[in-house]
């Protein structure tokens, strides 16, 4: 496998087809002076571009492009030599782990401070991916080389936004966001030192390579994301690990995991152990939660049958708490009867202070808008909300 991966970087990159019509092969790299660029999860923000053995570097932190050469290039080893226009030169000299590359890097520039230094950098082949037939082990319809479920975070999340859900070799994802995007996922490659996972939206025109590796119980590495009309125009990390859903009343969970876990079993479907995570937190007080479980019962499904009596006690202890979404609610079911007798004069109370509560809420809001650190505080919300907004059947 290394020998053939090894082949085709060697053939893209020399250009050995006799029509030579081949166009220029893209890398994408990271260099740095300390560990930074070793890490699964660095960004590779620079993009080397070659046409045979010659190219250049252009990077977002520097004005003018640097010429590249290849010195050396075999299914193993690489060595490039780069020259900037400031008269800075540097040699890189890596390793090749199918469309990964990694090393040192020796930078030179006589007349100033701070050199000769060394560091290390990485590189993947861009457009390769597409070029790599996917080994005979991932040919299986049935078995998937990767666990059937993936909660995956990106950017340096959390939260992690995003259910992978595996059948075989292909797979669906969603990400709980405001663009509530759809993708199919397809397994390139998947061993424990390097899997490559392709990402098509359904929702848009983008897509994604994905390439990491395990890393004890997880997985990390790099994405390299497309726009219509712009291959390779950005680049992220992200992170995968296999989801939890139970929570188990002897382990003295906290609200927050408690509240966590539910939400996770929402993401991926599993509508009875959410709520009995969410349960937990409601039991302890949280309203967040209380609020949850009263929708989950006044909604109903195949998990948690619909109970108007267990809606309106829960949603009425987060409507006494002043949530303004339960107090809409309760004064409805107060309205129609529904888990109680109707009662016109708790109707209308609740009515009132949902107006009022609604005003209030989006003062909040504004003010927390203006507010850079509550950046953090209103993703984990905006989750939430979307999360919920799934279990209702909105995004499915």
């Amino acid at each position: 496998m290394a020998r053939r991966l090894g082949f085709v970087l060697l053939s893209a990159l020399l250009c050995v087809t006799a029509a030579a019509t081949q166009s220029p092969t893209r890398f994408l790299a990271c260099e740095s002076r300390d560990n930074t660029c070793a890490q699964p999860s660095s960004t590779l923000d620079q993009t080397w571009t070659f046409d045979g053995t010659e190219g250049t570097a252009t990077s977002t932190s520097e004005e003018q492009p640097a010429h590249l050469s290849i010195q050396k290039f075999d299914s193993t080893a690489l060595v490039i030599q780069r020259t900037d226009t400031s008269g800075r030169t540097a040699v890189y000299t890596g390793t090749v782990q199918g469309t990964h590359i990694s090393g040192t890097v020796q930078w030179s520039w006589p007349g100033h401070a701070g050199y000769p230094a060394s560091g290390v950098f990485s590189a993947m082949l861009q457009d390769s991916v597409a070029a790599v037939p996917a080994p005979a082990a991932l040919t299986s319809a049935t078995t998937s080389p990767l666990p059937p479920q993936l909660l995956v975070c990106e950017n340096q999340g959390p939260p992690c936004s995003s259910a992978w859900i595996f059948h075989g070799t292909d797979g669906t994802a969603v990400w709980f966001d405001q663009n509530h995007t759809h993708a199919h996922l397809s397994i390139v490659r998947a061993e424990p030192d390097y899997i490559v996972i392709r990402r098509t939206d359904t929702t848009s025109p983008n897509s994604a390579v994905y390439t990491g590796s395990l890393r004890g119980d997880h997985y990390v590495g790099t994405i390299v994301y497309s726009s219509l009309g712009h291959p390779g125009d950005r680049t992220g990390s992200w992170s995968a690990s296999v989801p939890k859903f139970t929570c188990d009343p002897h382990d003295d969970l906290s609200r927050q995991e408690a509240m966590t876990t539910g939400q996770t079993a929402l993401m991926f479907h599993h509508g009875a152990e959410a709520m009995a995570c969410y349960t937990v937190a409601a039991r302890d007080g949280d309203v967040t939660a209380q609020r949850v479980v009263g929708l989950l019962y006044y909604q109903g499904n195949n998990d948690v049958p619909q109970n108007y009596t267990q809606a309106l006690y829960w949603l009425q202890k987060a409507a006494d708490q002043d949530v303004y979404q339960a107090e809409r609610l309760v004064s409805q079911m107060y309205e129609a009867g529904l888990g109680t007798k109707p009662n016109p004069a708790l109707a209308k109370m609740y009515r009132e202070r949902a107006d009022e509560q609604k005003h209030d809420f989006e003062r909040e809001q504004q003010r927390a808008d203006m507010k850079e650190e509550g950046a953090a505080n209103r993703s984990a919300q905006v989750l939430s909300s979307f999360v919920l907004g799934a279990s209702f059947g909105l995004f499915w």
